[in-house]
């Protein structure tokens, strides 16, 4: 009886030795910000790409206002991307900014939009 004892907790021992743990965890969030503003009127469309999605889907679209600025905030996770594309139907420049947790990722000061033309930015979330 007690030969039986020793071995199940030998057995035992043996399989949670070599039973794997997992050191997976889970995405870690990350808060996308995106700031847009133009010497004129411009528009503005961002599409937002996550793991968990077949194909890109375009979260905002909207005409910014001569003197005003855009701004869109997201949560997403590691490897998602987001796609910035900027339009406009004048001669323009334009300066954006893309942050992850508060850290400037993408940037550009007085980048040129051509007349009918457009910019497009994309980041992927590390």
């Amino acid at each position: 009886m007690m030969k039986q004892l020793i071995y199940g907790i030998l057995i035992s021992l043996l399989f949670a030795s070599c039973s794997k743990k997992s050191t997976d965890q889970p995405p870690q969030p990350h808060t996308i910000k995106v700031t847009v503003s133009g010497a004129d009127a411009f528009n503005v469309s961002l599409s937002e790409y996550k793991t968990t999605d077949s194909s890109p889907k375009i979260v905002d679209a909207k005409a910014v206002a001569k003197g005003s600025s855009y701004n869109y905030t997201a949560t997403l996770n590691q490897n998602d991307q987001v796609t910035l594309v900027l339009a406009s139907d004048v001669s323009n420049t334009v300066t954006y900014r893309i942050y992850d947790n508060d850290k400037i990722v993408v940037q550009d000061t007085d980048r040129e939009v051509l007349t009918h033309g457009s910019v497009t930015i994309t980041y992927n979330i590390p």
